[in-house]
């Protein structure tokens, strides 16, 4: 016999199978046929190559206790020992030859690794006794020096009568699996005091056992002692949930087994004394290596008061969602960078949108007129600038979802924020279309009304005018009217007329009722003085300085066109009567430039237009006003004119008697835009 045969008649053994009958050695047959060696030399290496491609640990042993086997990462990982000093021995032998080579895994946490192999020892003994497959879970110093946690699976093999024959040994290494629940329990520890004051429940479920534990506040919730649990089955429990709620509790655990992780439920359960309390429970549901469920970790906590609440919070906002449904504006409120947190009341109505699109797809803002936009974002500026509580009111256009145009009037509110909390604003949106287009048609009807007024005091002044010039020219004709200061009057009173009139004809061709851009004004009423008073010499120059975009009502426009006229008509009158040429200034500008009006009004703008100045100066280079005459006192009725209007005005009148005559006036009036 062959040496080779020696050695396989020496390690025969009967023919065995795994619990399944997957696992089966060679019979005594195989070693009578030389070519049956062969088979059996080319399945132990096809094992062998097996076992070492595996990435867990695993070993093999006879029903004795002695390996039989073991793959390259049990003995790199877990033994540090060659594989032949392994085979052959039993784990108590191993045992002592891994301390005898590393003395510093001969104790963990106090205990002597050879009094922790001998209770594994006694696990397999058991098993191989009564056969099957176990499940433990084992801990130890492995060959690389670190502390490590196994799930270690045992499951026997038996011969085709069902002797047990061995020991297969599969480690799972959950190491960090177990930090965690170290670290869990640890937690556990620390919380236990604050959820016994919180009446807080923390439990622990273990899948394999089906066994588990329960802590904190349970009989103070419950009114059920921790003893009562533990002795009636987790799944009578179930039979204490509320009806109404006991088949979604069922699907949401059959969920958790399923997916692990965190989970968050509520439902309602049956204390002791019939009543039920609402229980909020949050947990986390650790899945091993293979995805199965094997522990259950959460806190109960007793909501009843919170769920309470809410209900009448529900019933209160039915209550207010009623009025707010049939509201006929809309309801707002904003976070501090004034976006709705919801939008009620008649929202579909006034724009198209519900409120779900405005909270999901459309923003506000989105809907106001390109052209309101900056005013719209100018009050929430305002508004949020100015401490304390404080409203502000601001008409504009939306377009709504048919892209029809809307006036909406908006009134909303800043709520200041308590103590770190950031502030809020709210407030209510009118549709007031309907308003607002009676508001126009009214105002075309009174515009169509003003020029029609225009118009007609225009021919009316126009008619005086002639009167007058007819009636003056009738008095030339008569020597007894020749007087040359009754024609002059009738021409001054002629010359007023027109510097009125004028003011009318500006306002009907430019199509405004109520409001004269003055310079264009003054322009024409100069020239046409000129025309009347120069007489041909054409040696007397006007000199004009008119700011633009100067628009007056007819309150002052009407009294300072008098002025000029008045002022105008006598420097042409009185100041070159001894002279052949000269020249007459007009000036006309606002007191403030708008640089620095921009400046003083970027509060308010509306306010620094109230309180605008402007400066009107008529000036020749002629003889001058006589020291002797007396202003305020004067007999020339053009000069009482002057100042009774200038007074009228409530302006501050200057005159200045070097080199001719300067009247400087300064008035301040509310600009017309």
């Amino acid at each position: 016999m062959s040496e080779s045969n020696k050695v396989l008649k020496k390690s025969k053994c009967d023919n065995v199978k795994g619990t399944s009958g997957a696992f089966q050695a060679p019979g005594p047959e195989v070693f009578e046929n030389p070519g049956a060696t062969s088979v059996l030399h080319e399945s132990d290496f096809f094992v062998k190559t097996m076992l070492n491609a595996m990435v867990n640990p695993v070993c093999y042993k006879d029903r004795n206790g002695v390996y039989l086997g073991v793959n390259e990462i049990f003995t790199r990982q877990i033994v540090g020992l060659p594989e032949e000093e392994i085979v052959g021995s039993t784990l108590l032998e191993a045992a002592l030859k891994v301390i005898e080579k590393f003395p510093e895994r001969a104790f963990l946490d106090g205990q002597s690794l050879l009094e922790r192999i001998k209770e594994w020892d006694r696990d397999d003994i058991e098993l191989l006794k009564k056969g099957g497959k176990h499940t433990y879970e084992y801990e130890g110093i492995c060959a690389d020096g670190i502390r490590r946690v196994f799930l270690v699976n045992k499951s026997t093999f038996s011969n085709e009568i069902g002797e047990v024959r061995g020991l297969i040994t599969v480690l799972q290494d959950i190491t960090d699996r177990d930090e965690v629940q170290r670290t869990l329990r640890e937690k556990g520890k620390k919380y236990r005091f604050i959820t016994e004051q919180t009446e807080m429940i923390i439990y622990e479920f273990d899948f394999e056992s089906n066994t588990g534990n329960l802590d904190g506040a349970v009989e103070e919730v419950t009114g059920y002692s921790v003893k009562d649990f533990q002795s009636i089955p987790p799944h009578v429990w179930m039979g204490y949930l509320h009806p109404e709620e006991l088949d979604q509790v069922n699907e949401n655990i059959t969920k958790i087994q399923k997916e692990g992780g965190k989970y968050r439920q509520e439902f309602r359960f049956r204390k002791k004394d019939g009543t039920y309390f609402y229980a909020e429970d949050r947990g986390v549901c650790l899945l091993d290596e293979s995805g199965r469920p094997y522990k259950l970790l959460g806190v109960i906590k007793d909501i009843t008061e919170r769920k309470l609440a809410h209900e009448r919070i529900q019933k209160s906002e039915e209550r207010y969602r009623s009025f707010i449904e049939n509201f006929k504006g809309i309801a707002f409120q904003a976070d501090e960078n004034f976006i709705p947190n919801f939008l009620h009341g008649a929202l579909e109505a006034i724009t198209g949108y519900t409120e779900e699109e405005f909270m999901s797809q459309v923003q506000w803002k989105d809907i106001i007129d390109p052209k309101y936009l900056p005013l719209v974002i100018e009050e929430e500026n305002k508004l949020r600038k100015i401490p304390g509580v404080f409203t502000v009111e601001v008409e504009y256009r939306i377009r709504d979802k048919r892209g029809e145009t809307k006036w909406v009037h908006e009134t909303c509110q800043k709520i200041p924020g308590r103590v770190g909390k950031p502030e809020i604003y709210q407030g209510v949106i009118y549709d007031i279309t309907e308003k607002k287009r009676t508001e126009e048609t009214l105002a075309k009807v009174d515009a169509a009304r003003k020029k029609e007024i225009h118009h007609r005091i225009k021919n009316n002044l126009q008619v005086i005018s002639s009167l007058l010039d007819l009636q003056a020219e009738n008095f030339s004709k008569h020597e007894v009217c020749k007087t040359p200061k009754v024609v002059e009057a009738f021409k001054e009173s002629q010359d007023r007329v027109i510097s009125i009139a004028l003011i009318h004809e500006e306002l009907h061709e430019n199509g405004e009722t109520d409001t004269l851009d003055f310079s264009p004004y003054l322009e024409k009423l100069v020239d046409a003085l000129f025309q009347t008073y120069r007489l041909g010499n054409a040696r007397i120059t006007l000199k004009k300085e008119l700011e633009k975009n100067i628009f007056f009502d007819m309150d002052v426009a009407v009294p300072l066109g008098l002025i000029v006229n008045e002022l105008v008509s006598n420097s042409l009158k009185h100041a070159f009567s001894d002279r052949d040429s000269g020249e007459i200034d007009i000036k006309l500008c606002r007191e403030i430039s708008p640089e620095q009006e921009t400046d003083l009004c970027s509060e308010n703008e509306t306010k620094s237009r109230r309180e605008t100045g402007f400066i009107l100066t008529v000036s020749d280079d002629g003889t001058g006003i006589s020291d002797a005459v007396d202003l305020e006192n004067s007999d020339s009725l053009g000069l009482q004119l002057v100042k009774i209007l200038v007074d009228q005005l409530e302006g501050e009148m200057e005159v200045k008697r070097e080199k001719g005559t300067e009247f400087t006036i300064r008035i301040s009036v509310a600009e017309k835009a």
